[in-house]
Parts: C-alpha cells; structure tokens; sequence
C-alpha cells in the first residue's frame, strides 16, 4: 500500500457522508486521510458571536470526530487560524521525518470572509509548502458561480429559481444528487451500528504531538439555550421526522403551533446535513412555475437559501449595508428603549412577544414569527435592521449569514426582492391568520395563558402583561415618510 497520505479541511461540511472533497482525497489514498480542524481567532472574535450556537458546533465536531475514530481515521481540532495551521504542522512533519501529505482538500464557501481565506491558505500551500490543494462544491447544490447572465447576476427570485431548475435538470448537478443518495444510504447503515472500517490512518500514525482544543472548549463553552442532538445521525433523524409533514408543509409551514417546518437549516449551517441531501432523501425533481404543491413549496424554500448565498457571493458588500442603494441613508429612530423591549418580548404586541421569547428560551424562532418581529423592529420601531440582524446572529442556533442578511434586508425592504416598503405587517392582523386559537402565544406568553382567543390578540389591561409601547397605525405612516425621505 502506497505511503501517500491526505488531508481534509473541515469547515462547513461536517460529515462523512456524501462529503465530496474528503472523498476525492479518499480515493486518491485508499482511505489513508485524516481530518483537520482549524478555531480561527478571527472567527470567534466576531461581534455577533454566540456561545450558543458555538456549543452546538462543538457537538457537531464532536460528533464527527467520534464518526471519524469508529472509521478508522481521526480529526485533529486546533486552537490557530488555518495558515498558522498547516505551517505549523508542514514543520511538525519536517522534524518527525514524516512526508508531507500529497493532497490537501476542502470544500468551498461563500461568505466574503471565508473566500479571501481560502485563497490566501490555497496559495500558502501551493506556492509555498508545495502541496496539492483539491476544493469541491458541496454547501450549495448550485453555487453562487454557476447561475450567470450575460449582464449582471440575478436580483430578483423569480428568473433566479427558473434558472436554478433549469441548471438543475443538467448531468453536473444530478451527479451530486446522487451521491448524495449513496451518502444517505452509508448514514442509514450507519444509523443500525453498521460501521464499516472505511480508513487507514490517524495523526498518531504520522507522529503528531499537536494537543487538540475540542474537550478544552467542550469544558468552557456553556450554552444558553438546551441545544439539540448533533452530528449527521442527528440530521437523518430530523429528515426522517419532517418525512410525514412534507406533504401539508404548503398548508402548515407559516402556523407556528403547527410545528409543520423542517426545521433542518440548524444542520444545514454546519453541513451535517446538506441541501443536496434534503433533495436526495425527498426524491425532488424540477417544478413547474405554476407546481403549488407541498413538495414545490419546501423545494422554493431551499432555493431561497441557496439564492441569498448567490446574493452574498455576488454582492458581499450587503454584510454591512443595504443591498439598495437608496436605502442606505435612512434616519432610523432606533430608539434603546424599544430595543430592550423587543429583544425581551415585552411589547405589548403578543406574536412579536412570543417569538422574541421563543428565541431567547430555545434559540429558536418560527420562520414566520421571524418576518413579524424583523417587519415590527424595522417598521412599526423604525430601528436599524442590523441591530436585529446582529441580535439574531447572536441567539439564533441556526444563525447563518446569508439567509439571516437577506431575510433581514427582505423584512426591512432593504435587500434584493424585498418586501416592498409599503406593504407593512400589522403584528395584530398576522397574530390573528397565523395563531387564531392563541396555542404559540400562550406557550409563550404564560401573562396570556387565560386569555380568550378573541381577545389574546391585543389583550386590554392583562396583569403582568404591558401595554403595546407604540400605536401601528401612527408607526406605519412614520416609517412610510422614513423611506420615502420625507
């Protein structure tokens, strides 16, 4: 057996399965590949860090690493940015007169941050430690560089999904489709204890002494919230439970006492689950435009998130400014107080309040909830949607940059297809069609427990419960002269 020998860089793929960088390196090695990790100090510093959401990394890593062991391999998790990383350990190798690895791969990303990054490791490995570098796709199943037009990228979602699912239907991407579905059928195996001894090497074999950093994290990092089972067993169970709801997801998805979402984009952030695989398990295949089935509609979904990558990839300046261009100036009120009472669902408005303490309680929020409370924030509080953009990052679970950006940016008619500005959610009307019985606001709101559905939409004079902190009607048309400069 050959003595070459590869890396794989984890990021935002962690699993094993369906995983097409590490199986590239796979085969060119017969399996002789070990796993790397690298905590960069830049990525934990960030301002809209949360310990949460970071636990539930440290689980999926977790997760992985103890997948990696039972097959053969092993994952080696260091406290240093990637560059440090590799020359450190080129170095390490060096002294042990252990051969540097043939092949170094990852998988690629979208955020600004990341593609700067992997440009600069790519060369510093390349160029200077002289070793082969291997990136695939995976976190997208059509990425942002493969929908092009001949004069700018798309802005509006529309013309966008009608070229996604034309691009889907080509061999290149059902070709990942189906690996995906050989992934699928690994993960089931390995769901009943089947664990196959799939490689042949672990950093002990090439003499590292490099002391990993996953158990003194696992040891400090306290999270907030309960936070889910992780890893990519834990991913299968959620496909297989949102199986049954698929087919009245149409009808479902935007009552939050239904519970009829998937409830899969917590496993999507870390890539133990991918949308590939998603597509994959459901069988998906290309839509009509007018297709208004449950099926069609979960499917927009994921291409809705595969959009604001797009969006990110192609416009990186919308992490910090508006997408559009007149909007960037507004005179935003935000206002502390109000603030501090959306944040702590103290309101007076009972569906904003409910989602606000959902999230601080679960790390959570029902998607539709999501658009009342940002829509609420930006237009009935008239603050800065990059507050509540930052806010979220820090509770969110699922907190990832591209959908929560263009979320955001769509709830404050900011971004790209937004919701435009004035078509403005009054909380009471979307608390009335979406919660008409009051179930998610009572399970959140206990001042409301015994509260009649007639009135628990704008409860008078409930002890304990405030008082709504502005009036709609006066906020909305404030926020219509906000945005038309007035």
């Amino acid at each position: 057996m050959s003595s070459a020998y590869g890396i794989h860089w984890f990021r935002r793929d962690l699993r094993v399965a369906g995983n097409p960088a590490l199986q590239a390196n796979w085969k060119k090695h017969q399996g002789r590949v070990v796993g790397l990790f690298c905590f960069d100090p830049i990525f934990l510093s960030r301002p809209d860090f949360s310990p949460d959401r970071f636990r539930f990394f440290l689980e999926t890593l977790s997760a992985l690493k103890l997948e990696l062991e039972e097959l053969g391999s092993d994952l080696l998790v260091l406290d240093e940015g990637p560059d440090k990383t590799f020359q450190h350990l080129f170095e390490e190798f060096s002294r042990a007169g252990v051969a540097k690895p043939s092949l170094v791969t990852f998988n690629r990303d979208y955020e600004p941050f990341a593609r700067e990054r992997d440009a600069r490791v790519t060369r510093l490995l390349e160029s200077e430690l002289g070793c082969e570098v291997l990136s695939d796709a995976d976190h997208a199943l059509v990425e942002p560089s493969e929908i092009v037009r001949p004069d700018k990228p798309y802005q509006v979602f529309s013309p966008y999904k009608r070229k996604w699912l034309e691009i889907f239907e080509t061999e290149t991407i059902q070709a990942r489709v189906r690996r995906q579905k050989l992934g699928l059928e690994y993960l089931e195996k390995r769901a009943k204890g089947e664990t196959p001894h799939l490689f042949h090497l672990t950093w002990s074999d090439l003499k590292n002494r490099s002391t990993g950093c996953l158990e003194k994290y696992q040891s400090s990092v306290v999270s907030r919230v309960p936070v889910p089972p992780a890893g990519s067993l834990a991913a299968l169970a959620a496909l297989k439970a949102f199986a049954p709801k698929v087919t009245a997801y149409g009808e479902t998805r935007d009552l939050p006492a239904a519970q009829g979402t998937s409830r899969l984009s917590i496993y999507f952030k870390n890539g133990s689950l991918t949308i590939a695989q998603a597509i994959a398990y459901f069988g998906f295949s290309a839509v009509g435009p007018k297709d208004t089935s449950s099926r069609a509609k979960f499917l927009s979904e994921l291409i809705w998130r595969e959009f604001y990558y797009y969006i990110l990839y192609h416009h990186p300046s919308v992490e910090h400014e508006a997408f559009q261009e007149r909007f960037r100036d507004i005179q935003w009120e935000n206002r502390e107080d109000y603030f501090e009472a959306w944040k702590a669902g103290h309101t007076g408005f009972p569906l904003v309040d409910a989602g606000m303490r959902e999230l601080a309680t679960t790390g959570w929020m029902h998607n539709r909830v999501r658009m009342v409370v940002a829509s609420f924030l930006t237009k009935d509080l008239l603050i800065d949607w990059k507050w509540g953009e930052r806010y979220f990052m820090e509770r969110l679970l699922d907190g990832d940059l591209a959908p929560n950006n263009g979320g955001w940016q769509w709830a404050a008619s900011t971004g790209c297809d937004p919701q435009p500005y004035f078509r403005i959610f009054n909380p009471t009307l979307q608390s009335e069609k979406f919660d008409p019985e009051g179930a998610y606001i009572r399970k959140f709101v206990p001042e409301l427990r015994n509260v009649p559905a007639r009135e628990i939409h704008a409860p008078k004079n409930v002890p304990g419960y405030p008082a709504p902190i502005v009036e709609h009607s006066v906020q909305r048309a404030k926020a219509l002269a906000l945005f038309k400069g007035e």
